[in-house]
Protein backbone atom coordinates (compact mmCIF):
# COMPACT_ATOMS: atom_id res chain seq x y z
CA UNK A 1 0.00 0.00 0.00
CA UNK A 2 3.04 2.04 0.54
CA UNK A 3 3.82 2.25 -2.95
CA UNK A 4 0.62 3.49 -4.38
CA UNK A 5 1.64 7.15 -4.17
CA UNK A 6 4.99 6.22 -6.15
CA UNK A 7 2.86 4.22 -8.87
CA UNK A 8 0.64 7.47 -8.98
CA UNK A 9 3.81 9.35 -9.57
CA UNK A 10 4.71 6.70 -12.44
CA UNK A 11 1.75 6.25 -14.09
CA UNK A 12 1.02 9.92 -14.50
CA UNK A 13 4.35 10.71 -15.48
CA UNK A 14 3.84 7.91 -18.33
CA UNK A 15 0.23 9.36 -18.95
CA UNK A 16 1.28 12.95 -19.44
CA UNK A 17 4.46 11.51 -21.82
CA UNK A 18 2.35 9.75 -24.05
CA UNK A 19 0.01 12.50 -24.68
CA UNK A 20 2.85 15.17 -25.51
CA UNK A 21 4.18 12.36 -27.58
CA UNK A 22 1.01 12.08 -29.46
CA UNK A 23 -0.18 15.76 -29.88
CA UNK A 24 3.34 16.21 -30.81
CA UNK A 25 3.37 14.16 -33.21
CA UNK A 26 -0.28 14.98 -34.73
CA UNK A 27 0.33 18.58 -34.78
CA UNK A 28 3.75 18.42 -36.86
CA UNK A 29 2.27 15.68 -39.13
CA UNK A 30 -0.92 17.77 -39.86
CA UNK A 31 -0.47 21.74 -39.19
CA UNK A 32 2.81 22.46 -39.26
CA UNK A 33 2.82 22.04 -43.20
CA UNK A 34 -0.38 24.40 -43.62
CA UNK A 35 0.60 27.42 -41.07
CA UNK A 36 4.14 26.97 -41.53
CA UNK A 37 4.74 30.38 -43.00
CA UNK A 38 1.83 32.09 -40.96
CA UNK A 39 3.19 34.78 -38.83
CA UNK A 40 0.41 37.25 -38.35
CA UNK A 41 -1.22 35.34 -35.29
CA UNK A 42 -0.35 35.41 -32.11
CA UNK A 43 1.56 32.39 -32.30
CA UNK A 44 2.76 30.03 -35.02
CA UNK A 45 4.22 26.51 -36.04
CA UNK A 46 7.61 27.41 -37.30
CA UNK A 47 9.80 23.55 -37.61
CA UNK A 48 13.05 23.93 -35.38
CA UNK A 49 15.77 21.04 -34.75
CA UNK A 50 17.08 21.90 -31.22
CA UNK A 51 20.18 20.00 -30.66
CA UNK A 52 21.14 21.74 -27.44
CA UNK A 53 18.85 22.47 -24.49
CA UNK A 54 17.11 25.62 -22.69
CA UNK A 55 16.31 27.24 -26.27
CA UNK A 56 19.79 25.49 -27.69
CA UNK A 57 21.75 26.50 -25.14
CA UNK A 58 24.56 23.57 -24.83
CA UNK A 59 24.17 22.78 -28.20
CA UNK A 60 26.41 19.73 -29.22
CA UNK A 61 26.23 18.26 -26.10
CA UNK A 62 23.72 15.68 -26.40
CA UNK A 63 25.34 13.13 -24.15
CA UNK A 64 25.26 15.14 -20.78
CA UNK A 65 22.30 16.18 -21.14
CA UNK A 66 20.74 12.91 -21.32
CA UNK A 67 22.35 11.84 -18.59
CA UNK A 68 21.59 15.11 -16.59
CA UNK A 69 17.61 14.39 -17.57
CA UNK A 70 17.97 10.42 -16.06
CA UNK A 71 19.70 12.07 -13.04
CA UNK A 72 17.31 14.64 -12.71
CA UNK A 73 13.85 12.30 -13.04
CA UNK A 74 16.09 9.37 -11.03
CA UNK A 75 16.14 12.52 -8.26
CA UNK A 76 13.01 13.01 -8.08
CA UNK A 77 12.06 9.46 -7.70
CA UNK A 78 14.02 8.99 -4.71
CA UNK A 79 12.24 12.37 -3.51
CA UNK A 80 8.56 10.91 -3.97
CA UNK A 81 9.58 7.55 -2.50
CA UNK A 82 11.05 9.01 0.65
CA UNK A 83 8.47 11.41 0.77
CA UNK A 84 5.29 9.51 -0.45
CA UNK A 85 3.11 10.19 2.91
CA UNK A 86 3.86 14.24 2.76
CA UNK A 87 3.61 15.07 -0.62
CA UNK A 88 0.05 16.58 -1.90
CA UNK A 89 -1.77 14.24 -4.95
CA UNK A 90 -1.26 17.97 -6.41
CA UNK A 91 2.38 18.07 -5.89
CA UNK A 92 2.74 15.00 -6.91
CA UNK A 93 1.04 15.18 -9.96
CA UNK A 94 3.22 18.75 -11.01
CA UNK A 95 6.42 16.84 -10.33
CA UNK A 96 5.14 13.81 -12.77
CA UNK A 97 4.65 16.23 -15.28
CA UNK A 98 7.46 17.83 -14.93
CA UNK A 99 9.47 14.71 -14.82
CA UNK A 100 7.42 13.66 -18.13
CA UNK A 101 8.21 16.91 -19.92
CA UNK A 102 12.20 15.90 -19.22
CA UNK A 103 11.55 11.84 -20.38
CA UNK A 104 9.48 13.38 -23.57
CA UNK A 105 12.86 15.87 -24.74
CA UNK A 106 14.92 13.16 -23.80
CA UNK A 107 13.27 10.37 -25.83
CA UNK A 108 13.52 12.84 -28.62
CA UNK A 109 17.47 13.41 -27.92
CA UNK A 110 18.18 9.58 -27.88
CA UNK A 111 15.94 8.78 -30.71
CA UNK A 112 16.84 11.72 -33.22
CA UNK A 113 20.18 13.36 -31.53
CA UNK A 114 17.99 16.67 -31.51
CA UNK A 115 14.66 17.89 -30.06
CA UNK A 116 11.63 19.35 -32.17
CA UNK A 117 10.57 22.85 -31.42
CA UNK A 118 7.48 23.84 -33.28
CA UNK A 119 5.78 26.86 -31.19
CA UNK A 120 6.70 30.62 -32.28
CA UNK A 121 5.12 33.26 -30.27
CA UNK A 122 5.15 35.90 -32.76
CA UNK A 123 4.39 39.27 -30.54
CA UNK A 124 8.21 39.24 -29.74
CA UNK A 125 11.53 37.73 -30.54
CA UNK A 126 11.07 34.61 -28.74
CA UNK A 127 12.91 31.66 -29.00
CA UNK A 128 11.10 28.66 -30.66
CA UNK A 129 10.09 25.81 -28.09
CA UNK A 130 7.79 22.76 -27.90
CA UNK A 131 4.93 21.43 -25.95
CA UNK A 132 7.76 19.22 -23.25
CA UNK A 133 9.10 22.66 -22.92
CA UNK A 134 6.40 24.13 -21.44
CA UNK A 135 6.02 20.90 -19.13
CA UNK A 136 9.53 21.85 -17.71
CA UNK A 137 9.51 25.44 -17.28
CA UNK A 138 5.87 25.65 -15.71
CA UNK A 139 6.50 22.59 -13.84
CA UNK A 140 10.34 24.11 -12.29
CA UNK A 141 9.03 27.75 -11.39
CA UNK A 142 5.67 26.00 -9.28
CA UNK A 143 8.29 23.07 -8.15
CA UNK A 144 10.60 25.98 -6.67
CA UNK A 145 7.71 28.38 -5.92
CA UNK A 146 5.56 25.41 -3.59
CA UNK A 147 9.30 24.00 -1.69
CA UNK A 148 10.00 27.58 -0.94
CA UNK A 149 6.45 28.49 -0.02
CA UNK A 150 6.76 24.95 2.17
CA UNK A 151 9.88 26.18 4.02
CA UNK A 152 8.03 29.63 4.57
CA UNK A 153 4.83 27.64 6.61
CA UNK A 154 7.68 25.39 8.00
CA UNK A 155 9.63 28.32 9.43
CA UNK A 156 6.94 30.55 10.68
CA UNK A 157 5.00 27.55 12.54
CA UNK A 158 8.26 26.92 14.36
CA UNK A 159 7.96 30.46 15.20
CA UNK A 160 4.90 30.02 16.22
CA UNK A 161 5.61 27.75 18.51
CA UNK A 162 8.77 29.16 20.20
CA UNK A 163 6.49 32.02 20.96
CA UNK A 164 3.40 30.15 22.44
CA UNK A 165 6.31 28.83 24.56
CA UNK A 166 7.85 32.10 25.45
CA UNK A 167 4.33 33.08 26.88
CA UNK A 168 3.40 30.27 28.27
CA UNK A 169 6.64 30.61 31.00
CA UNK A 170 5.01 34.06 31.91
Amino acid sequence: MSYKRFLFFIGNMILVFVITYFLKMLILENCLNKVLTNTSGFISLVLVKNNGAAFNLFAGFNEILIIFAFVTIFAFMYYVLTYKFYISEKFLFLISAFCAGIAGNTYERLANDYVTDFIKINLFNFPVFNINDILITVGAILIVFILIKNKYNEIRDIKDVEEDDLYRGL
